[in-house]
């Protein structure tokens, strides 16, 4: 036990710090012209999928019934150089398991949507969610199998793991997600010669004290050694996939102090080159966490908030104000990821074009705790496959299902259902 507790850290090092500085170049029309096979002349579609906390404010979200105009409305006006290109979608619901906090079920099942009555060792109704069961599909086109960023600065861990973490891959096994700019750098863009006796000294410690572990705590070290194992396999992808592609210098975040837009727009950057060099297919992204009580420093905005307390507070006229600001200021954020995918030329069309990007919530009115009539926004076409530029109006309560079985149907997953899931979402595509 003493030697797993000392050298943990060491190992960690060597596994972020090692190699150079290095990007591989976007995908390029004559190098896939030359050398690819038919079957792969055309980009690969990719996922990701952003995450906003507490809903939002639903006046200056959501256009009327009678207008198809939702650029107009306040908080999404922000999309409006990439409109033609985004679907905004209503009258979607999801799983609302009573009698267990509602916050930790909207971050932590968001992208599971789970039966809650289902046999899951978790008190919510949390599965394998869906950017996993996608990379289970596409994860062999790429070195990183999957890229899960977090924009929370919060230093106090007293809230939930629940509240922190939308990838999950099975109930209780989150995928952590990275909040360092420097480390998502360093996963990216720094290879190196990968220590081929890891997996073997961490099974040495594990055999030490095995005999003595419970079968939920064995299993705790399965699940464990199995993410050794992956980390091992990435570098080793990498390694390879930087042998057969051209590199070049890319600045490493600095510790210099940044404002939260700044912060956030760094991590929307390293996502960006990510899916540019295609080092992966499959990302999620929090802007923030959930429910947290510590209280939130919005430089740009110009007041330090908790995001929760101005929810519960929205009735109130100034407060209202400083939640929709808030809300604009995370679409904005979005948008620019948006405008950036949709500045990269590629194929026929765009590094946008070549995606489906979703920005939504676990909520759909963060004063209520309501979980129908969820914010859901779609980016991206799908290679075509995905009519955009418009407003897809769901009959009421229609599941939050239906859109991830589509998705997972269109990333190349045979799936016939998927959660509650009624069906296909009807309407979605072109």
């Amino acid at each position: 036990m003493r030697y797993l507790k000392n050298d943990h850290f060491a190992r960690r090092r060597f596994l972020h710090g090692a190699g150079g500085s290095v990007m591989a170049l976007p995908w390029l029309e004559s190098v896939a012209a030359d050398r690819r096979p038919d079957h792969q002349k055309q980009p690969s579609l990719r996922f990701a999928s952003f995450y906003s906390p507490m809903g939002f404010v639903r006046d200056h979200f959501f256009p009327t019934d009678e207008s198809e105009d939702f650029l107009s409305m306040p908080t999404l006006s922000p999309l409006k150089k990439v409109g033609d290109k985004v679907t905004l979608i209503t009258g979607l619901s999801r799983v609302n398991v009573r009698g267990v906090d509602v916050h930790n079920q909207c971050s932590s099942c968001y992208l599971s949507s789970a039966d809650p009555h289902a046999p899951l060792k978790s008190v919510y109704p949390m599965d394998r969610t869906l950017d996993h069961l996608i990379a289970d599909q596409v994860s062999h086109r790429t070195p990183i199998r999957s890229l899960e960023l977090n924009c929370n600065t919060f230093k106090d861990l007293k809230e939930s793991i629940y509240l922190d973490n939308i990838s999950w891959y099975g109930p209780e096994h989150v995928a952590t997600s990275i909040k360092d700019p420097r480390e998502v750098y360093q996963i990216l863009f720094r290879t190196g010669k990968a220590d081929k006796g890891i997996t073997d000294l961490v099974l040495q410690d594990a055999s030490n004290f095995q005999k003595d572990l419970n079968h939920h705590d064995r299993g705790k070290l399965d699940e464990y050694i199995t993410s050794v194992r992956e980390i091992e396999r990435q570098i080793e992808k990498l390694n390879i996939y930087y042998k057969t592609h051209d590199k070049a210098d890319v600045p490493e975040p600095g510790d210099a102090p940044m404002t939260r837009g700044e912060y956030i727009r760094l991590m929307g950057r390293m996502l960006v080159l990510a899916f540019q060099g295609d080092l992966t297919h499959v990302a999620t992204f929090m802007l923030a966490p959930e429910r947290w009580g510590t209280p939130q420093h919005y430089h740009e905005l110009n007041f330090t908030k908790s995001h929760h307390g101005l929810t519960h507070a929205q009735s109130q006229d100034r407060v209202k104000k400083m939640l929709v600001q808030v809300d604009h200021f995370y679409v904005e954020l979005f948008a620019e990821v948006l405008e950036q995918l949709d500045s990269i030329n590629e194929g026929d069309g765009t590094l946008l074009d070549h995606s489906m990007i979703t920005l939504g919530s676990g909520l759909g009115d963060g004063e209520h705790h309501t979980m129908n009539e969820l914010p859901i926004i779609v980016a991206g076409s799908a290679n075509g496959k995905i009519k955009t530029g418009r407003i897809l109006r769901c009959p009421e309560n229609t599941p939050l299902a239906n859109l991830w079985l589509s998705q997972a149907r269109l990333m190349g997953a045979d799936l016939k259902t998927f959660a509650d899931s009624t069906g296909p979402l009807k309407g979605l595509l072109s």
